[in-house]
């Protein structure tokens, strides 16, 4: 079962997609209370995001 997260720390370890359609991507660690790292899946990118915009996205089934 998915529980909603709410803060950057319940963020980690969930798969997402931006947005409906968009790729997938792992938060693989939060980096402060506004940015979590997260890798994109299909091309390994990494980057730090905004936690407003992860928590906005649609968890992955």
């Amino acid at each position: 079962m998915k529980t909603l997260a709410r803060t950057a720390d319940d963020l980690v370890r969930t798969y997402r997609t931006f947005g409906e359609y968009g790729p997938l991507y792992e938060v693989v660690s939060k980096v402060s209370e506004s940015k979590v790292h997260i890798r994109v899946v299909e091309s390994g990118e990494e980057l730090d995001y905004s936690v407003d915009k992860a928590l906005n996205d649609p968890e992955a089934d």
